[in-house]
């Protein structure tokens, strides 16, 4: 008989029965199954993520826009950007040598404002990427 209906036939009241379901569920292991990255790995190994370490007022859409320029990236046509949200984003480029120039660039900064930028991993925190170095 499981621990809802016992709890149930007993007659228990209601809250009491909820606290401790709560606790019966807690201790219950869930099985995640394991996830094969290869495709992610392969799609996503020339791209970028960047994140904006200050948004005060700044628009991440014109950066995305201008990055990319001849001034700037010089990957005009060659690199495509995207708004993820949150003050993060990520481009995607077409050659490996690209993707490692704009690297090279590094530490990002546009319009005054720092940005970290980081090549994809498959597995990351939640405020990746947070460096900017400044070597």
């Amino acid at each position: 008989m499981s621990l809802q209906s016992n709890l149930i036939r007993r007659g228990d009241n209601s809250s009491s029965v909820r606290r401790q379901l709560d606790l019966a569920t807690e201790d219950e292991i869930i099985r995640i199954p394991a996830c094969d990255l290869t495709a992610a790995t392969e799609r996503f190994k020339r791209t970028l993520i960047g994140r904006v370490l200050h948004r005060g007022g700044r628009s991440v859409e014109a950066m995305i826009a201008l990055l990319p320029r001849a001034r700037i990236w010089n990957v005009e046509g060659r690199a495509r950007g995207a708004n993820l949200g949150n003050g993060r984003f990520k481009f995607d480029f077409d050659k490996e040598e690209d993707l490692l120039m704009v690297l090279n660039k590094r530490p990002c900064h546009f319009n005054h404002w720092i940005f970290a930028l980081e090549r994809w991993e498959p597995s990351t925190s939640e405020n990746f990427p947070n460096n900017a170095p400044l070597d």
